[in-house]
């Protein structure tokens, strides 16, 4: 019958350091009986001097203290203040402008992600979200001021071990400050690629429609792109993911491309009749839900929409005709 042996180490009463090899019994229990009794132990490996076994047990402590865990320094972020920066809570009115300087710095690692949240006491919603590698950063980002009487705005920092540092403040509304005049744009008639006249390209700035030849002259004024593509009838802008072949070139030796969002809405027809300001364009949009499409136009259909210059509008499509060569009228509202 095979025995079940064991190695053990022990320390004897005169502080000797005995290894040696036995099955579960009185050598264990007693390495004193087991230092003075050698012969009686099965398969002795070693006995090593007092002096010896204190340095081994230093050494042994010493070896169990450097390997010490390594703990990932996590990133760090804070909002500062600058001339016409928001830092800290403050009060104010619908519309305003909110500009937020925001400054992040790795610890162990890179940062990877600036996230932008908006909370109030229903909903919390994704304002930004952008990623990055980097190891720090100072940006300035631009936002507008939403109905909501009460909100909070949360900075997201993360790294590549994702952790993460956040800051927060409370924006809150001035209710003395009222709502705001639109410029309503009784009709907008826009052509298809393959259609130069009058055009694909139209700025809410100048108030004109552009072909692509006077559009490429005034990138830094081109809010709406109007075309035929897999998305059949389409508004979009120059900063969307508008399909290769669309437009010759692309549009992708533009120096800049602006780009508007866009929210697919399904309210009363009334309801964009009757709006004499801004409430109902502010209240119409999300930061959360815009798409960089308005897809498939047809007569009826109703889109909230936000430039590039965080103006808020809702178009309606008055009527459509053809597809590449074709042309869509829309009537749009729009902050002045």
């Amino acid at each position: 019958m095979l025995k079940s042996f064991h190695l053990r180490y022990c320390f004897t009463a005169d502080m000797h350091f005995v290894a040696y090899r036995s099955n579960p019994d009185r050598a264990y229990s007693n390495p004193d009986w087991a230092y003075s009794n050698p012969d009686r132990v099965q398969n002795p490996v070693r006995v090593i001097s007092p002096v010896k076994s204190i340095i081994l047990l230093i050494m042994i402590v010493l070896v169990s203290c450097s390997k010490k865990e390594i703990v990932n320094v996590p990133p760090s972020i804070s909002l500062v203040s600058q001339t016409g920066t928001i830092s800290s809570d403050t009060i104010l009115g619908v519309n305003s402008t909110m500009v937020f300087a925001i400054s992040a710095k790795g610890g162990s690692t890179n940062l990877t992600n600036l996230i932008v949240l908006v909370s109030n006491s229903d909903t919390c919603q994704r304002f930004l979200d952008t990623s990055m590698n980097i190891s720090s950063f100072l940006v300035t980002k631009k936002f507008i001021k939403g109905l909501d009487n009460s909100e909070v705005w949360t900075f997201i920092v993360r790294d590549k071990n994702r952790l993460s540092d956040s800051v927060s403040i409370n924006i809150l509304r001035d209710t003395s400050v009222g709502f705001s005049p639109i410029k309503h744009i009784t009709s907008l008639i826009m052509s298809a690629q393959n259609n130069s006249e009058p055009g694909s390209f139209y700025s809410f700035a100048s108030d004109q429609v552009y072909s692509l030849d006077e559009a490429s002259q005034h990138q830094d004024l081109i809010d709406l792109v109007y075309y035929f593509g897999e998305d059949e009838l389409t508004m979009a802008s120059p900063g969307a993911n508008i399909e290769t072949g669309i437009f010759e070139g692309d549009l992708l030796d533009w120096s800049l491309r602006r780009t508007t969002r866009f929210i697919e809405l399904s309210i009363p027809a009334e309801f964009f009749e009757n709006c004499e300001n801004d409430s109902l364009l502010i209240a119409s949009y999300s930061e959360a839900l815009g798409k960089r499409k308005a897809k498939l136009l047809s007569p009826g259909k109703l889109f909230s929409f936000k430039t590039a210059d965080l103006k808020c509008g809702i178009f309606r499509v008055i009527s459509t005709e053809g597809t590449l060569a074709g042309t869509v009228n829309v009537e749009i509202k729009v902050q002045e």
